[in-house]
């Protein structure tokens, strides 16, 4: 069947096909699902001793009886090192059937065995209510009992516990109570597998850390409302930014259970709108208040909000926020010079890498994303029916883009520079936007790509920003989401697989640095930066949508799929199965390839459309059910 064919098969042909029989296609993709069976989760291992200790392995085997640690005036501490084998999260317990002499029992926390010790692995955070703002506790073990903490520990794989004072203390028990989200394969309406091992580890490490940043309604460091939280340790914090990518991360793999999580963080950020100039909350506790951080991040409160529509059609949702919308395109509108948006120091220049400091002038990025605010905005408007809104933003943003392409291209370079006050400098966060975006004309793209992988690519991914930037080395896979989908949008399929190998791969081998999740950044070696780096960050799991919209290739093209693509991608793979939810039911594809003959299957929800499509140089097969 020829391009045209499977096109129009797709559009005219849709009938349902229920979750459970799409799943039952691959019966073993549960195998890959991370999320703890039980919502008490014990540990799986003794990594090591030292000091007095009898029968540590109890702890893991209930079966062999207690451990019991002992102290004397002048030994040394006991200590076990307990491995939980992944990240789990929330309310550590001990449980205590004898002790003797008033001991003080400590226990630690770390997310990577090389971290491992009394202290835990980093300091505090921004603490709120019901957040344990330290990574370690002290107990005072007056007699036999079940002692519970109170204050959740986000993120761990292992538990450091060792007596601070003489005397004894005999455990039957040790776990933690999982306050995330637990996402057992029944709660998922999304799936990922091909044929690629890695990549399904991938897809299922993705969901698995949003889940972990998921904290349900009533939660001890949540509010009455589901929120998602930016990383499981330190912050703990509802971030507008790392939400454009999470969105999209519960969308593919949750569907429905995890969309009020999405919907209630954004009408927290935009109940805390700055009402005198339009910015929008970029952070804060889901009990308030909330703080601005960054014009750019303000921005990312309308991509947010124009994603949530996508993947879900609230188009009431939409409308209760659409003054939100309004107020932060117009404070955008306020920075305008000479045609492009112009940041002042302090707050306004913050951003995803904070710890390069605030970015003065017209940064490229920062102008890119507000390209992308107006054109979702425009979008938006018309679906509310609003339509003179919908023609003003998408002339702002026409003039923008103009602006842009003008004074923050380089030839020289074959790229966008970091921007007005680094014209020499590239950013990866600049290109791969204005790629993904559509500022960047078509001409140009290959130019970009081609430039990055000359110039940022490394063993374990990409830098963010050319040495002669001055700015942090630190790999971002926050940003090298964005380049996946960039690189998979414009035809770069192979790229597009090198990076997601090569960035993400390394994360989800097994060995001590191991969690099931995926990390904040990465050092140039693809080691992690510090003991407080986030090993459970949700601004980092773009692959899995990516996965779910590129390689097995089902995207929404209008909001709630009521119409839909399939385009998938197969690069070096041969074969890849799954479903994405949509309102309407799962829409399910399976695909495989042998040379340059794709054979595609789909499975549609009632009421709605789609278009099949085949990359350049297959023959496809089509069937559409």
């Amino acid at each position: 069947m020829n391009r045209f064919m499977a096109t129009f098969a797709a559009m005219v042909t849709v009938v349902t096909v229920p979750a459970a029989m799409a799943g039952a296609t691959v019966p073993d993709w549960p195998s890959y699902v991370l999320g703890p069976a039980t919502p008490y989760v014990t540990p799986v291992r003794v990594v090591s001793t030292s000091g007095d200790v009898t029968n540590p392995a109890g702890l893991v085997d209930p079966a062999q009886g207690p451990a019991t640690l002992t102290r004397t005036l002048t030994g040394p501490a006991p200590t076990i090192l307990l491995d939980y084998g992944q990240d789990v999260g929330g309310l550590p317990y001990f449980q205590v059937s004898a002790a003797s002499g008033l001991p003080s029992l400590r226990a630690a926390y770390s997310e990577a065995e090389q971290f491992a010790g009394p202290d835990g692995d980093g300091g505090p955070g921004f603490p709120h209510l019901g957040t344990d703002s330290s990574r370690h506790d002290d107990h005072l073990v007056l007699a036999p009992g079940t002692i519970s903490e109170t204050a959740i520990q986000g993120g761990e794989r292992y538990q450091y516990l060792t007596l601070l004072s003489p005397g004894s203390v005999t455990l039957s028990g040790v776990g933690i109570k999982f306050t995330a989200y637990r996402a057992t394969p029944d709660k998922y309406q999304g799936w990922f597998r091909s044929s690629d091992d890695e990549l399904n580890r991938i897809w299922y490490a993705g969901a698995y850390t949003a889940q972990l940043n998921m904290s349900p309604a009533g939660s001890p460091d949540g509010g009455p409302q589901p929120t998602i939280y930016d990383g499981a340790k330190r912050d703990r914090l509802i971030w507008v930014g790392d939400l454009v990518q999470a969105i999209p991360t519960l969308a593919a793999s949750l569907g429905s259970n995890g969309s009020e999580y999405a919907k209630q963080s954004l009408a927290l950020l935009g109940r805390y709108q700055n009402l005198l100039t339009g910015e929008v909350a970029g952070f804060g506790p889901p009990t308030g208040p909330m703080l601005p951080y960054s014009n750019s991040y303000s921005t990312d409160y309308v991509l947010d909000l124009a994603l949530y529509y996508l993947y879900t059609g609230d188009l009431d949702f939409v409308e209760q926020q659409y003054p939100v919308l309004q107020g932060a395109l117009d404070y955008d509108h306020s920075l305008l010079h000479d045609g492009l948006l112009t940041t002042a120091p302090l707050l306004q220049g913050n951003d995803w890498d904070f710890y390069d400091g605030a970015k003065t002038g017209a940064v490229t990025e920062f102008n890119v994303v507000y390209y992308k605010g107006l054109t979702d905005a425009a979008d938006l408007a018309d679906a509310l029916g609003r339509g003179a809104d919908a023609v003003a933003y998408r002339a702002q943003a026409a003039d923008l883009r103009t602006a842009i392409n003008r004074r923050l291209y380089s030839p020289a370079l074959g790229a966008y520079t970091v921007g007005d006050s680094k014209m020499g400098s590239i950013a990866q966060d600049a290109n791969v936007s204005a790629v993904l975006f559509g500022v960047a004309p078509a001409d140009r793209v290959p130019t970009i790509l081609s430039t990055l992988q000359a110039k940022l690519w490394i063993p374990h991914g990409s830098l963010p920003f050319s040495a002669d930037s001055g700015y942090s080395d630190l790999v971002s896979p926050y940003i090298g989401g964005f380049e996946l989908a960039a690189r998979f949008q414009a035809g770069d399929t192979s790229g597009a697989l090198a990076l997601l190998r090569n960035e993400w791969g390394h994360m989800v081998e097994p060995g001590p640095s191991y969690t099931g999740t995926f990390w904040e950044n990465a050092n140039p070696d693809g080691s992690i930066p510090t003991a407080s780096t986030s090993l459970a960050h949700a601004w980092s799991t773009g692959p899995t949508s990516v996965l779910s919209q590129y390689v097995l290739g089902a995207q929404p093209v209008s909001a709630g799929y009521r119409t839909w693509t399939v385009a998938p991608h197969p690069g070096d793979l041969t074969w890849a199965r799954g479903q994405v939810p949509t309102p309407s039911g799962p829409l399910a594809v399976s695909w495989t390839r042998t040379g340059h003959d794709l054979t595609i299957t789909v499975d549609a929800p009632p009421g709605t459309h789609g278009t099949v499509v085949a990359p350049p140089g297959y023959t496809a097969h089509v069937t559409v059910h």
